[in-house]
C-alpha cells in the first residue's frame, strides 16, 4: 500500500501546539517583567521596530499629503497636448511665389506641396527673414556652409 504525502498544515499545527505552553509562559514572564519596569517595553527589538516602521509610515504618508495639497488642481479647460502645427508655406515656382498655411502633424517633412494657387508641387518650407532688405518676407531657406539663409538676402536663419 502506497504512503499518503504528509500533509505540511497538520504538522505545522502539531509543531505549534506543542510549542504553545513555553511561549505562554515566555509571554507571560515578559509581561511580568513589563509591570515592573515599563521602560524595558522600549528596549525590546520587536516593540522598537514596529514603532519605527509605523512612525516612517506616518512620515510618508505626511510628506505624500503635504506634496498633494502644494500641487495645483489640474484645470477643467486645460486640453490635451497638441499632435499637430502649422507650418508655412511659399511657392517655389517665380511667377507664383504664394505665401499659405498647413496644419499638418508634428515633424511634418514631405515637401514640396501642392500649391492652393498656382495648383503644382512647388509649396516649399518657409521662414521669416526680419533682416532689413526683406522686412518680415516669408521665405524657403537655402543651406549654405553656415546653416540656413535667406535666398534673396543672405542673412542667415538661427
Amino acid at each position: 500500500m502506497a504512503q499518503e504525502d504528509p500533509n505540511r498544515l497538520i504538522e505545522w499545527l502539531g509543531v505549534l501546539r506543542k510549542a504553545a505552553p513555553r511561549v505562554k509562559q515566555s509571554a507571560e514572564a515578559w509581561v511580568a517583567q513589563m509591570r515592573d519596569e515599563p521602560r524595558l517595553i522600549w528596549e525590546t527589538p520587536a516593540v522598537r521596530y514596529v514603532a519605527y516602521g509605523v512612525a516612517g509610515l506616518i512620515l510618508v504618508l505626511g510628506v505624500r499629503m503635504a506634496t498633494e495639497m502644494l500641487t495645483p488642481a489640474r484645470s477643467a479647460l486645460a486640453k490635451p497636448a497638441a499632435t499637430t502645427g502649422d507650418f508655412h508655406v511659399v511657392c517655389t515656382d517665380p511667377t507664383c511665389g504664394h505665401h499659405f498655411v498647413i496644419h499638418r502633424a508634428f515633424g511634418f517633412s514631405k515637401f514640396p506641396v501642392k500649391c492652393p494657387n498656382c495648383e503644382r508641387d512647388r509649396g516649399a518650407s518657409a521662414r521669416k527673414c526680419s533682416s532689413s532688405t526683406c522686412r518680415g518676407r516669408w521665405v524657403p531657406p537655402v543651406h549654405e556652409e553656415n546653416g540656413l539663409a535667406c535666398p534673396t538676402c543672405g542673412a542667415p536663419f538661427e
